[in-house]
């Protein structure tokens, strides 16, 4: 599978739409699938945004911009015959941890190749009206800061990730903690849940700097600290979360 999701990438849309319906077998792994069609109840996709979840289109995806505009639900849907859904891989985290019992309102942050967030107010993962939240990593914190690959300058997500580069894991958790301070005032939020490859290289060092952040928030305002942990479940949970996204409204339970 791994091997095509990087041919699929190589290819670019136009590549891989020239082999058939989403690309084909040659570029897309379908034929596991397909081969249990009569069994399948749908396919649930999780991948990186920005994309529109209600229509199942693509916008530019994080290292992926080419695929602007690919409706990549339709293309699945007419590939295997069956119901697909398409949403980022943050939101589907944030459905995988409520569906494993995680409650309340709470933000998962997921640091990786990119910065983004899925979010759970009040028992639903909240997507907005153009179903684009959760662009965590593109909220500006230094007006006059290094460019974005979004274009803007002082995101979030830059100044993390140039951090990380650098190698200071100390400085990157106080620019996550900072975005993440940003989303308790704004949203009430319970706790915070992190995420993604580069917090797993320095779990504890996350935690720990972005706990400190939030705390002396706290103390500023004279409200109890968020609390900030690791999400249980490592990647896992994102599949959880695309599966249950195709299950949750045919049993109906879920908080998609």
């Amino acid at each position: 599978a791994g091997a095509g999701r990087a041919a699929v990438a190589e290819a670019g849309p136009q590549g891989a739409a020239g082999a058939g319906p989403a690309g084909g077998t040659e570029v897309l792994p379908a034929g596991p699938l397909l081969a249990h069609a009569g069994s399948l109840l749908g396919v649930g996709v999780a991948l990186p945004g920005p994309l529109d979840h209600a229509r199942g289109v693509l916008h530019r995806v994080t290292g992926f911009p080419e695929w602007d505009g690919f409706p990549l639900r339709e293309a699945l849907a007419e590939r295997l015959g069956v119901p697909v859904v398409v949403d980022k891989d943050t939101n589907a985290a944030a459905l995988g941890l409520a569906a494993g019992g995680q409650s309340g309102s709470f933000a998962y942050l997921h640091l990786g190749t990119g910065l983004g967030a899925g979010l759970v107010i009040g028992g639903s993962v909240h997507r907005g009206a153009r179903t684009g939240a959760g662009e965590f990593g593109h909220q500006v914190i230094q007006l006059d800061g290094p460019r974005c690959t979004c274009g803007d300058r002082g995101c979030v997500e830059a100044l993390c990730l140039a951090a990380v580069a650098r190698g200071d894991v100390e400085e990157a958790a106080r620019v996550l903690g900072a975005g993440a301070a940003n989303l308790v005032g704004l949203l009430d939020i319970d706790v915070v849940l992190l995420g993604g490859r580069t917090v797993a290289s320095e779990p504890e060092a996350f935690v720990r700097g972005v706990g400190a952040v939030l705390g002396a928030r706290a103390r500023r305002t004279g409200e109890e600290a968020v609390p900030v942990r690791v999400a249980p479940g490592g990647g896992r949970v994102v599949a959880v979360g695309a599966a249950q996204s195709v299950l949750g409204p045919v049993f109906g339970r879920g908080v998609g």
